[in-house]
């Protein structure tokens, strides 16, 4: 970190608040200082976070976060797409419009940037989380074949959908890949493309896990429910991953996940919950790997991202089997890397805008619930070996 760094800058790369910035600037197509500012937007399911850029300088100007209000109608997307069903998309749209708004002008004038200086806009979120933010019916996102029925109408002005006084720029929606993979992992994948390490995974995992395999020409990504099972507890995810990662290693859940007798960390419910989620997670993994022809040495990288994935240690990720230990020496934490994604795009328009494109058309989604080795892969990583 330079001797001058006030945490929040980019130059140096080093800064530990932002280090899932670290691409913003990254050099070459993706270097079009301009004057201005940028606003980078990640709606997670749990979590919205923003990040004032500056476009000219490349710093990091100010950083705010705050809970979804959604989080009133259920902590996931499926029970947010049921209260759309419901009759509530236009109220889950009104909470969510309205918090941002209100996080803007706190973001903003901790940055001591006035509201008609920003330049540009991006936001990256689920399918479900998008859905909401511009007042979509989410029904056939919970209904079979799971495919989205409406297509973003941008390029979006700011105003056009937030209404808020004072911000003229135009904004950028991330769009989605599938139902459940959404623009979210779009941003990811582009913000963790930039290292070069191809192939590599990607895994989000918030409160749904989404996953993409990339090769050099070819894209692979799936989705599996994740989140709720690892956030059930306290500490945060991290912290019941660890928690369950100390059982395994002393003995007290066998391999089954009977859980032994006087211990009180989880319930034997827990316990069952968590080895589903995990199950849930390997499975997909497994599949993306069998399904590209590639086995673990194949991989150049395994980036962890989302509210879950960037918080847990990878140690205790490969002891419960959320992880294989072949891929231990090379999986990472990536950050926030949908909010490295919207910032990367801020950086440069138009060469994010042509990496989007490619990755889009190179896309290709496995249905895991449809897959034949679904079940059997499923059973096999309930255990822990």
């Amino acid at each position: 970190m330079r001797d001058d760094c006030n945490g929040n800058c980019l130059a140096c790369g080093k800064c530990a608040n932002f280090a899932i910035l670290d691409s913003f600037r990254a050099g070459g197509a993706y270097a079009e200082p301009r004057e201005g500012f940028g606003i980078a937007v990640d709606i997670g399911t749990t979590t919205v976070v923003l990040a004032l850029l500056d476009l000219n300088g490349g710093c990091v100007m100010a950083r705010h976060s705050f809970m979804n209000p959604q989080r009133v109608f259920g902590p996931d997307v499926i029970s947010r797409i049921q209260a759309s069903n419901e009759g509530h998309v236009a109220e889950m749209r009104r909470l969510i419009i309205r918090a941002i708004c209100a996080g803007l002008s706190e973001l903003l004038a901790a940055g001591g940037v006035l509201p008609g200086r920003v330049a540009h806009i991006a936001i990256a979120g689920n399918t479900t989380m998008t859905y909401l933010l511009l007042g979509f019916p989410c029904g056939s996102l919970g209904a079979y074949p799971f495919r989205p029925a409406y297509a973003l109408a941008g390029p979006y002005a700011f105003a056009e959908v937030f209404g808020m006084e004072g911000i003229t720029c135009p904004l950028f929606i991330f769009p989605w890949f599938t139902a459940f993979v959404g623009g979210d992992v779009l941003a990811g994948l582009l913000h963790v493309a930039q290292e070069g390490k191809k192939p590599f995974l990607l895994i989000d995992m918030g409160t749904n896990g989404e996953m993409g395999l990339m090769e050099e020409n070819r894209l692979i990504v799936t989705s599996t429910a994740a989140g709720p099972a690892f956030e059930s507890g306290r500490g945060g995810a991290s912290g019941v991953i660890h928690g369950l990662a100390e059982l395994v290693r002393a003995g007290a859940v066998d391999e089954t996940g009977l859980l032994l007798e006087g211990e009180g960390t989880f319930t034997q419910k827990q316990i069952r919950d968590l080895q589903l989620a995990k199950s849930a997670v390997r499975t997909g993994l497994e599949i993306l790997l069998e399904t590209a022809g590639m086995s673990y040495g194949d991989l150049g990288a395994v980036y962890l991202a989302g509210g879950i994935g960037q918080a847990m240690d990878v140690r205790d990720a490969v002891e419960i089997g959320l992880l294989p230990r072949g891929l231990r020496q090379i999986a990472m934490a990536a950050g926030n890397s949908s909010l490295g994604g919207a910032a990367l795009y801020l950086g440069a328009p138009g060469a994010a805008l042509a990496d989007i494109t490619s990755l889009r058309a190179a896309a290709r989604e496995i249905n895991l619930a449809e897959h034949p080795r679904f079940n059997d892969c499923f059973m096999e990583y309930m255990v822990f070996e």
